[in-house]
């Protein structure tokens, strides 16, 4: 099930930064800003600063347990001064704050930022980009320390990359799902991939198509989750090796120096996990198992409100009942399945099941499943009995067994017993009833 509320509160209450965190933040981020505007080294290069990445992007998360602290960078434009290498920008950057009494001991020095740490809540990565400017044509820069080179920056080019992506998805959806993906890396900690990396290849898995004619793909958070899930197991798939990823809006930078053959194939081996386990939560049909199954992906802390009632629940449902065994396609469908009321085993139909509310013992019950299917499909049906007639009679059932398009059963037992078809293709759910109840009075 989507669960759309429990996944709102799930962001809102555990995944998402909070206030006061982007509060503080932003206080610190004006201050840093102010402090590097008024310095003798750079008052004179000073053009602007902007936030750049996952503070651009709005992607930021709370910290988890196991990921204590965030991080946010920002992007000092300057002017080009006079005699400097690119390794001079970071260093007389470093030089500077850590000259402050209020910065010193908190900064250090990274390949192309200088890192501000405030103990316990979070890093401020300050990037210097170089802005320059030649007859009709500008350049950014920023300064790799232990190169001594300048590479390509579109900080600006690419926020407004993933601003279009996302307002192609709606309702924030893709910047949401983004922070669930960040969520799920830091709280598992089975992958390793940066953030500019998987933003990029959650984002980029949006179509042109999509962009120019737009799309139902993500109408909600759930949806978009599955979707984006769905989309990257697959283009994985195609990869048997660590693909380029390259910077969508420059084709000079790629965003694989963060990563390395082992990490990608761990990354694919962990996509296609997690891709399996979002497709069970999200076609159950059955609210508490579907809850169930979403706080395997996500932990307990999702629909906490529901643990409760779904332990007691779960308690209470009959042990006979076998879970569905295969996993769920990435679409299943809806397994049409008509049920007709009859005298005897061979006589005709005397109405719809649907029509009687309960139903007498010593009738039949005829199920035809009404879809078309190849035959590389099998059809399973579980029935599932309940009451003492039938315990007594050790008649409770509950497992599934492959059968034909049509079944048949009798109603030998009071209580309220239900009977599912599911549709099997190469050891894959592909299609399922959903539980049709018989009430036997």
């Amino acid at each position: 099930m989507k669960l759309v509320k429990h996944f709102n509160e799930f962001l809102k209450n555990e995944v998402n930064l909070n206030q006061h965190r982007i509060d503080t933040l932003e206080s610190r981020v004006q201050v840093v800003t102010n402090f590097i505007k008024g310095s003798d080294s750079f008052k004179s290069a000073f053009i602007e600063a902007i936030p750049q990445g996952s503070y651009a992007h709005r992607t930021i998360i709370k910290p988890t347990a196991k990921k204590k602290v965030f991080d946010a960078d920002v992007v000092v434009y300057l002017k080009p001064i006079d005699g400097w290498e690119a390794k001079d920008y970071i260093e007389q950057i470093y030089k500077t704050f850590n000259a402050s009494k209020h910065y010193q001991g908190k900064v250090s020095r990274q390949t192309r930022c200088v890192k501000l740490n405030y103990a316990g809540e979070f890093h401020i990565d300050i990037v210097p980009c170089i802005r320059s400017k030649f007859l009709f044509t500008e350049t950014e820069n920023v300064c790799n320390r232990l190169t001594n080179e300048f590479e390509s920056c579109s900080s600006i080019e690419f926020s407004k990359w993933v601003r279009k992506k996302n307002a192609v998805a709606g309702n924030n959806n893709l910047i949401k799902a983004i922070r669930l993906c960040k969520y799920l890396r830091d709280f598992k900690q089975t992958f390793s991939v940066k953030s500019i990396l998987l933003t990029t290849l959650l984002a980029s898995r949006i179509t042109l198509s999509e962009e120019l004619f737009g799309t139902d793909s993500f109408k909600d958070l759930p949806m978009a989750l599955k979707t984006l899930f769905n989309r990257l197991d697959e283009w994985l798939d195609e990869q048997d090796e660590m693909p380029i990823v390259n910077n969508p809006v420059d084709d000079d930078e790629n965003f694989n120096r963060h990563w390395d053959e082992d990490k990608f194939q761990n990354f694919k081996k962990q996509v296609k996990k997690y891709n399996g386990w979002i497709n069970t939560a999200y076609h159950e049909m059955d609210k508490e198992e579907s809850i169930k199954g979403w706080r395997k992906v996500f932990g307990d802390k999702f629909a906490p409100e529901a643990t409760a009632k779904a332990v007691e629940k779960q308690k209470s449902l009959p042990s006979h009942c076998e879970r569905l065994r295969w996993p769920m396609a990435n679409s299943p469908q809806k397994l049409n399945v008509k049920a007709v009321l009859q005298k005897d085993k061979s006589s005709v139909s005397i109405g719809d099941l649907a029509a009687y509310n309960t139903i007498p013992k010593h009738h039949w019950i005829r199920f035809n499943v009404k879809d078309t299917l190849d035959h590389q499909t099998s059809i399973f049906w579980q029935v599932v009995n309940t009451g003492s007639e039938a315990a007594n009679d050790d008649c409770l059932r509950g497992k599934f067994f492959q059968g034909s398009t049509i079944h048949k059963e009798s109603t030998l037992y009071r209580g309220t017993h239900w009977v599912e078809a599911v549709a099997v293709r190469q050891g894959v759910c592909i299609a399922r009833s959903g539980p049709i109840v018989v009430k036997i009075a």
